[in-house]
């Protein structure tokens, strides 16, 4: 199976610093030119044969021009939503009450505090995506598992989500422990993408590349 982890068009939220404002922002201008290419790149190199998009504006906008141009529905999965937008029992935050992120710390720092005020930790935020993953291939097999391999050889799955959705999800599959911390740089649409491949001795996950963004001319990299 191919995963493509892509990260949203820029949104007026990524115009503004994080810790003071936190709101369900559109996309800019730039965004959407983004979203366009980003839509016509996948239609034509990826063709995927799955979509999911966070239900975040953001995203949901981006996975829009993607559907139309894949000529596909996307299914909207809260669980891939951002950090900081759902609570910890898993529901997510109505716009109204979307808390400030907690200044000078980067969830990562501190794995087991809220990123927000009465919000999840990055270890709740991170098991949230992980259960998504584990989804995507159920029966995993630490060994590998050639049935189940053979069985979504074919599948090519598109996540539209969020920088740190795609951070989250290199923790999970890697299984990287709560203190290491790595910190990953994703662009605007930028495409992540791995291959689940078991084999015996061999590991589950291959990445094969990490933020290409080949589909933007140079003024659209942001």
């Amino acid at each position: 199976m191919h995963l493509y982890l892509v990260r949203h068009g820029q949104s007026h939220v990524n115009l503004a610093d994080l810790t003071a404002d936190h709101e369900d922002a559109p996309l800019t201008d730039i965004g959407r030119q983004q979203a366009d290419r980003f839509a016509a790149f996948a239609a034509a190199e990826i063709r995927p044969t799955q979509i999911f998009n966070s239900t975040v504006a953001r995203a949901a906008e981006t996975a829009e021009a993607v559907t139309e141009q894949c000529n596909m529905t996307s299914v909207a999965d809260i669980r891939l939503r951002e950090i900081g937008t759902v609570y910890p029992n898993g529901q997510p935050v109505p716009e109204a009450e979307l808390e400030p992120y907690v200044p000078d710390m980067w969830g990562t720092l501190r794995p087991y505090e809220p990123v927000t005020v009465g919000g999840e930790s990055w270890m709740q935020f991170r098991s949230r995506v992980g259960s998504f993953i584990e989804e995507l291939v159920p029966a995993r097999s630490r060994f590998g598992d050639p049935e189940l391999a053979e069985r979504i050889a074919d599948e090519r799955v598109l996540v539209v989500c969020h920088a740190g959705v795609i951070e989250a999800v290199f923790e999970y599959v890697f299984e990287k422990g709560p203190w290491s911390v790595v910190a990953i740089q994703t662009n605007h649409t930028g495409i992540t993408h791995l291959q689940y491949h078991p084999m015996p001795n061999f590991p589950d996950w291959w990445l094969l590349a990490h933020n290409a963004t080949s589909h933007l001319e140079s003024d659209l990299v942001t």
